[in-house]
């Protein structure tokens, strides 16, 4: 019986990223911190697609933390809190919006969903959906 080299590891294809790093048009479940917070930014306006509820709920908390930040810093009656506050709402307003419709794509809602947000009760159906597992329906906003 001879001995045999074990066969060479699989190589990456030309042009892929790092072995185990998902493609941005991929739900990243269980992100960290960081990842979550670089993808919500990487994809400003991507409204297609599926977001992980870690995808989701870390630029959550970061923006809370932020805007409190703020609140706390230059102070919730000042100019400069008021201008810097409104800025940085205005800067993630859109990742936002998106991440929104890419977490209920997740749970098979589309993004419109999101027009609830502007009744009175709309928010708590909303944060319920966001809560949610993902789901196989979900599979149809997949982008190729």
């Amino acid at each position: 019986m001879t001995d045999y080299p074990p066969p060479p590891p699989p190589q990456q294809p030309y042009g892929a990223g790092p072995v185990g790093e998902l493609p941005l048009s991929q739900p990243l479940r269980g992100a960290s911190p960081r990842d979550a917070i670089m993808r919500f930014f990487k994809k400003y306006a991507t409204f297609e697609g599926r977001a992980s509820r870690s995808e989701f709920w870390w630029p959550w908390l970061f923006a809370w933390v932020v805007n409190t930040a703020i609140t706390l810093i230059l102070g919730s009656d000042s100019m400069a809190g008021s201008i810097v506050g409104g800025l940085f709402s205005l800067a993630i307003l859109v990742p936002s919006l998106a991440v929104g419709a890419r977490r209920l794509h997740d749970t098979g809602r589309s993004g419109w969903w999101q027009l609830l947000y502007l009744t009175c009760v709309g928010i708590i159906v909303l944060i319920i959906f966001w809560a949610l597992p993902e789901k196989a329906e979900g599979d149809k906003y997949n982008v190729a």
